[in-house]
């Protein structure tokens, strides 16, 4: 098997307030350890700072890395309260500062994840097809559901979330929302991969290690060792996901 460009979709920095988490040179240590080339990276402190603080974290990691290896992931917010620029102007700062892709943290900022409240900001990555992370359902399959069903256009990546089988959950989403992605960090199903692969393409499938959760080799480790093609094993190692940024219109 050839070099492998894997692109990590699903890499956290910084700390909560208990200080669990890693630093970006962590990140980029552990990438290179494991033969890891780019990750999109979102910010371990949104949850208990919040949005802006987080955000503001994230310009800093990204604007620091002179390796271009780390690309930017922003949290969003209802539109009701002011927390937030405008979508035009919101899409237009993410561009100037290497931002791909946004994320939003429902439960820990403690609003309804619904089109009344992220109608606005939705409607325009929808028209703008910039990726959604959706780490924050992870594990809450019924309100992951009620969501997508709201924004079924949405070009999201949804996690596979539990070693302990998730298919019954992932796969009606896959069948159902065509611009979903799957990211697999944890997804480790004996021949899970290549079964996802075969019924809804691999081009639908997503290389993830929930850094600092698990390391990069976890998931690295379980890919090169599907009974997938080497083309199939590129895509979900990294163009997918490199596709899904270019496919942005910001």
């Amino acid at each position: 098997m050839e070099d492998i460009f894997f692109f990590d979709a699903n890499a956290r920095v910084g700390f909560d307030n208990h200080r669990r988490g890693a630093s970006a040179a962590e990140l980029l240590a552990d990438m290179d350890y494991y033969g890891i080339e780019k990750a999109l990276v979102r910010s371990r402190c949104t949850g208990c700072s919040g949005a802006v603080i987080g955000n503001e974290q994230i310009t800093k990691v990204i604007s620091a890395d002179n390796t271009g290896r780390l690309t930017g992931v922003w949290c969003v917010l209802p539109s009701q309260c002011d927390d937030m620029p405008e979508p035009d102007d919101f899409f237009a700062a993410m561009k100037k500062n290497n931002i791909s892709a946004i994320t939003f943290e429902p439960f820990e900022h403690r609003y309804v994840p619904c089109r009344l409240t992220m109608g606005k900001i939705f409607g325009a990555a929808i028209e703008r097809k910039v990726p959604v992370l959706l780490n924050a359902f992870e594990g809450k399959w019924d309100e992951l559901y009620r969501f997508m069903a709201e924004f079924p256009e949405l070009t999201c990546i949804f996690s596979a979330g539990h070693k302990w089988g998730t298919d019954r959950n992932v796969r009606p989403l896959l069948e159902n929302y065509p611009n979903c992605r799957v990211e697999l960090a944890g997804y480790w199903i004996p021949e899970g991969i290549a079964d996802l692969a075969k019924i809804y393409g691999a081009d639908r499938l997503l290389y993830g290690s929930s850094f600092p959760k698990y390391n990069h080799g976890n998931g690295m480790f379980q890919l090169k060792h599907s009974t997938l093609s080497d083309q199939e094993i590129a895509l979900i190692a990294g163009k997918n996901l490199e596709n899904l940024l270019k496919g942005a219109e910001l």
